[in-house]
């Protein structure tokens, strides 16, 4: 029964229905209203393989079928130890360490726990770092409780121990409310960086700055121009030689496996659902791909996707802070985006460049 693809909890009392079903509806987008751009159909679908046990969408739904709140999840039957998005890997501690840095601080309710007390677990989130209700009422604590309620009556009904909520974002308190009053735990999980685009021009942008941070700046452009290093920006092409070449330096760099059929692939994804919103900002001299970072559009925001180096080439030195921060601020105003985001991760080096940060939490209830 838990592996059914549609199962419908009526909710008397208020006239909602709670629906699960497997992967999207095709009107997603429509039905998710004015949701954070990571939330759409193609921001999914571009990393739904994070998600365990195959992607569902949970759903409250009016009788008229309007949308009022959704998420997205999976149901994972044992950990994985994957560090970012194994539940267990997360709520144990052992995610903490170096490297990963998830969930530092604590607290670990899952340390020492045997896994099959707390599996099979219900994981909510979406597969791109952030997670927050989507639908026409996603801000309304009436419809975040009504939601909260029904997952839990559901995954009891399946036989789910936990219910896992992972990225959820802290400027959402209506939901988190709801999963505390449920008996939810909160465990801050990462930092989340954005850059606020106040300026308009670079040297506006180099103002934001620490006095210390605005020398080093000056003196790492100056020294790019110095080198011959061109930093320039265009759409992607059908074929990223260069850039596949550099993504897996990054990846082998920070101990994965570096995969060029992967990256390629990726990057052809990007190409065939993103088209003219995604931005490549690239360091070339001599002919030669030095460094690059990737942009892709949503309003008057952009998000940092991928980037990599040739880190064996010492006039790379400073050209990923070019293509990352200092060229991408320098576009900014004049293009109309007012928010870069940056994701997780080295907090310090993206702090210091003028991103602010926020709390993302992990949130586990375990069915009794």
């Amino acid at each position: 029964m838990r592996n059914a693809s549609t199962t419908v909890t009526p909710d008397a009392a208020s006239g909602l229905r709670f629906l699960v079903s497997g992967g999207l509806p095709d009107d997603w987008d429509e039905r998710a209203g004015t949701a954070p751009a990571t939330l759409s159909k193609r921001w999914i679908n571009l990393a739904e393989g994070r998600v365990p046990g195959g992607l569902r969408t949970f759903g409250l739904y009016d009788p008229d079928g309007t949308l009022t709140m959704g998420l997205c999840g999976g149901v994972q039957d044992a950990p994985t130890g994957h560090p970012r998005f194994d539940p267990y890997a997360v709520l144990s501690g052992a995610s903490a360490g170096p490297g990963v840095e998830i969930a530092t601080e604590g607290p670990h309710p899952w340390k020492g726990v045997d896994p099959e007390h707390v599996f099979p677990a219900c994981v909510v989130m979406f597969p791109n770092y952030e997670t927050v209700p989507a639908g026409r009422d996603a801000r309304d604590r009436f419809t975040a409780e009504e939601f909260v309620g029904a997952l839990t009556r559901w995954t009891r009904e399946q036989g789910i121990r936990s219910v896992v909520h992972l990225y959820l974002r802290s400027d959402r308190p209506e939901y988190l409310a709801a999963l505390q009053s449920h008996g939810a735990c909160l465990v801050p999980m990462a930092e989340r960086c954005d850059m606020r685009v106040t300026w308009t021009d670079f040297d506006g942008y180099l103002a934001t700055l620490s006095r210390n941070r605005r020398t080093a700046a000056r003196r790492e452009t100056r020294e790019i121009r110095e080198r011959g290093i061109e930093i320039r920006e265009r759409g992607v092409r059908d074929e990223e030689p260069d850039l596949v070449r550099l993504r897996c330096n990054l990846v082998a760099k920070y101990g994965g496996v570096a995969d060029p059929e992967r990256e390629a692939g990726s990057l052809r994804y990007l190409r065939d659902h993103f088209g003219d919103d995604l931005l490549v900002i690239e360091a070339r001299k001599d002919g030669r791909t030095l460094a690059f970072s990737t942009f892709i559009r949503d309003g008057d925001a952009w998000t940092v996707l991928m980037n990599g180096a040739d880190y064996d080439d010492p006039a790379a030195s400073f050209v990923y802070f070019a293509t990352m921060f200092y060229r991408p601020a320098e576009l900014a105003p004049a293009v109309g985006v007012r928010t870069i985001g940056y994701g997780i991760g080295t907090i310090a080096a993206k702090r210091s460049r003028g991103c602010t940060t926020t709390t993302l939490y992990a949130a586990v209830q375990v069915n009794e």
